[in-house]
C-alpha cells in the first residue's frame, strides 16, 4: 500500500510528461534460447505470468516441454513430477545433452535433426542464486544462445523477489526482464539505472522512465513491464519496453511430451 501511495504521488508530479504508448509484448518475437528474469514482490504474480508465458510459447510451437527447479517444489502444477529437478546439477546435465544434440544436428539430414525445445524454470532459489554452484547462471546468460542452435531451443526463466539476489552479470546479459511491483525502492532504482535510463539519463529522462513504469504497472492487476534487452538500435522507450499480462481465461496445461530421462 505504501508503494502504491508513492506511485500516485509520483504520477501527479509527472503530469507534464508525455506518456509513450507501451504495446503488448509479442511472444513470437522472443528469441530462440532466451534467458528471462521475472521479478515481483511476494504474491506479485510471478508464477502466474510465467506459466501463462510458457503456455503461450507452447501454443506458438516455440517450446514443447518444461522443467522446474524449485527450492520449495511448489506451484507450476502443469509440470509433472518427471520434469521437476532436484538440483542445479540436473540443469547442467540438460545443457550437456544439448551440446550432444548440437553435434548430432551438424551431421544429420534435415529430416533427422533433433528438434527438442525446452524451457527450464528456476523458482524459489533466493538463498542459492549467488552461491558458487549457481555460477552456471552467468554462463547461461552470457552464452546461453550457443547452448542450442535451431531447430533446437533451450530457454531459462529465473523467478525472484529480489533483484540483487541475481548477479549483475546475469542481469545485464538477460534477454528479457519482466517486473511489476518491487518491494525495495533501492532495487527499483538499480533496475531503472541498468535498463530504463539508456536513452536519456537527464533528470527529465529519468522522470519519464519512472512514469512509464508507474503508469504501466498500475494499468491493471498483475500487469508486468517487460524490458526487451535483445532489441538492437533502440531509439525510443517503445522500441524495447513492452507490457505483458496473463489472460486467465486462456490458462491451459502444457504437455511435457519429451523427456531427457527416457
Amino acid at each position: 500500500m505504501e508503494q502504491l501511495y508513492l506511485i500516485r504521488i509520483m504520477l501527479k508530479n509527472d503530469e507534464d510528461l508525455v506518456m509513450p504508448k507501451i504495446e503488448n509484448m509479442k511472444v513470437d518475437d522472443i528469441p530462440n534460447s532466451a534467458t528471462i528474469i521475472c521479478l515481483a514482490k511476494r504474491r506479485g504474480g510471478k508464477s502466474t505470468i510465467v506459466e501463462y508465458l510458457m503456455n503461450e510459447l507452447y501454443e506458438k510451437g516455440k517450446i514443447d516441454q518444461a522443467y522446474l527447479l524449485s527450492g520449495t517444489d511448489a506451484g507450476f502444477e502443469c509440470i509433472d513430477k518427471e520434469h521437476r529437478l532436484k538440483d542445479i546439477e540436473e540443469v547442467e546435465e540438460i545443457i550437456e545433452n544439448y551440446k550432444l544434440f548440437n553435434e548430432f544436428n551438424k551431421i544429420a539430414d534435415k529430416k533427422d535433426k533433433i528438434k527438442i525445445k525446452t524451457m527450464v524454470i528456476l523458482d524459489d532459489l533466493a538463498l542459492e542464486l549467488k552461491s558458487k554452484k549457481f555460477n552456471i547462471l552467468e554462463s547461461i546468460a552470457t552464452n546461453g544462445r550457443h547452448c542450442a542452435y535451431k531447430p533446437l531451443s533451450l530457454s531459462f526463466v529465473i523467478l525472484s523477489q529480489s533483484l540483487t539476489k541475481i548477479s549483475r552479470v546475469v542481469r545485464l546479459n538477460t534477454d528479457i526482464i519482466m517486473f511489476n511491483m518491487i518491494a525495495s525502492m533501492r532495487e527499483l532504482e538499480i533496475l531503472f539505472d541498468e535498463n530504463m535510463y539508456l536513452l536519456d539519463s537527464s533528470i527529465k529522462g529519468k522522470r519519464l522512465a519512472r512514469k512509464v513504469y508507474n503508469e504501466t504497472i498500475c494499468e491493471d492487476d498483475f500487469m508486468f513491464l517487460c524490458i526487451e534487452n535483445y532489441r538492437q538500435n533502440v531509439r525510443t522507450h517503445t522500441d524495447y519496453i513492452k507490457k505483458f499480462k496473463a489472460d486467465m481465461n486462456k490458462k491451459r496445461k502444457i504437455k511435457c511430451i519429451t523427456s531427457f530421462n527416457g
